[in-house]
């Protein structure tokens, strides 16, 4: 949820006249809303468009509030989404049975306007506080690119859908070439500059990779999701040529990598995939180590 955009609830009762009167009430405190009239409808509107809460009626034809919140739970791309039950239901048990398939609230009909909307403002801003605190876990203070522990994540969850999906995936392991010698004859801001120089053009010049991650010091890993090795070696190849020439102080702008590809019936872990990735990206190193003392030696 941006700055700047309007929270987007989803409404979804099986009654219209419900969704009426819920939905005068939110656009005239200036939401976004969908709605749907059943589970399965509700469903195919978030594959759609993403919601930044849902208030869910439990009572419904085909498949209950229970049912549809426990999908949306079981789904890694929803599971953060706050469901708040908005329903006739209010026994002990029906209550105790929405918290356990993952409610955030629980809102008995008839409700009264200033509950629900100071309820949907409670869970709104502590989904916006949750994801500014994972953010910050999961993101390198220098770059603003992810982090190691993000990588670990993201390449378990690229593992799993692979499998599931029958795709695969490619990795770049990245080098940072001479940033010791930048650090050490320029000193640790001059460093900074460098890896920034870099991490910015991956950033702007790849267009199929979100994920960009510090793995340390001057090591970096692109995950590139179902992507064809030769498209992912295009993108970074486009790279290296803008930096080509480029220099912080005298010493030249560069950097090493090599691709590992995760494919869905290898029988690898997530260690291994780095490992393979690190030594493409080593032989490349070598290979313009002895390539530049060659040229030396000649000259």
């Amino acid at each position: 949820m941006t700055k700047n955009h309007k929270p987007i609830i989803l409404i979804v009762d099986d009654n219209i006249e419900n969704i009426k009167v819920v939905g005068i009430v939110l656009k005239n405190s200036g939401y976004e809303l969908i709605i749907a009239q059943d589970g399965y409808e509700a469903l195919g509107c978030i594959k759609e468009v993403k919601p930044d809460l849902i208030l869910l009626d439990i009572m419904m034809p085909e498949i209950n509030g229970y049912e549809v919140c426990k999908i949306l739970k079981n789904d890694v791309s929803t599971k953060d989404i706050p469901i708040i039950f908005l329903t006739a239901k209010i026994e002990i048990e029906d209550i105790v049975k929405g918290f356990e398939v993952g409610g955030v609230d629980y809102i008995a009909k008839p409700f009264i306007k200033e509950e629900l909307l100071a309820r949907v403002k409670t869970h709104l801003e502590l989904k916006k506080a949750i994801e500014e605190l994972k953010k910050v876990a999961v993101t390198d203070i220098l770059t603003g690119v992810f982090n190691r522990r993000f990588a670990y994540n993201i390449l378990y969850e690229q593992i799993e859908s692979a499998k599931l999906k029958k795709q695969n995936f490619i990795i770049c392991f990245i080098d940072i070439d001479n940033l010791k010698i930048v650090n050490d004859s320029f000193g640790h801001k001059e460093g900074d500059k460098l890896i920034l120089t870099i991490v910015n053009s991956l950033k702007e010049n790849n267009k199929l990779s979100n994920y960009i991650c510090r793995m340390g010091g001057d090591e970096f890993i692109i995950i590139f999701p179902n992507t064809r090795l030769e498209d992912c070696i295009q993108t970074i190849d486009t790279v290296v040529g803008i930096l080509d020439g480029k220099k912080i102080k005298s010493v030249p702008i560069s950097f090493s990598k090599g691709f590992a590809e995760y494919r869905f019936d290898m029988d690898i872990d997530i260690d291994r995939l780095i490992e393979i990735a690190d030594k493409n990206m080593y032989k490349e190193k070598i290979a313009k180590k002895q390539e530049n003392n060659s040229l030396e030696t000649i000259g």
